[in-house]
């Protein structure tokens, strides 16, 4: 969600649209923290690759043999 700060008699502040006080459950004067990032969260989620998923997957087989093989009957 993006959010505008405007400057308004000598101050700034962040205008929270209507749907985000909802579901933040803010009222009107509830303080809120705003925190700097160090880095910047992705703008999509990265999915693995199937080298990556089938490299994960390799990497269970030790602690969940037993459970696969019942799985696979």
């Amino acid at each position: 969600m993006v959010m505008r700060v405007q400057h308004v008699e000598g101050e700034y502040r962040i205008v929270v649209p209507p749907e985000a006080m909802e579901a933040l459950h803010l009222t009107d004067g509830a303080p809120v923290e705003i925190v700097a990032a160090v880095e910047p969260a992705p703008a999509e989620p990265r999915y693995m690759t199937l080298t990556e998923g089938l490299a994960a997957f390799r990497r269970t087989v030790p602690a969940h043999r037993n459970t696969y093989i019942e799985l696979a009957k």
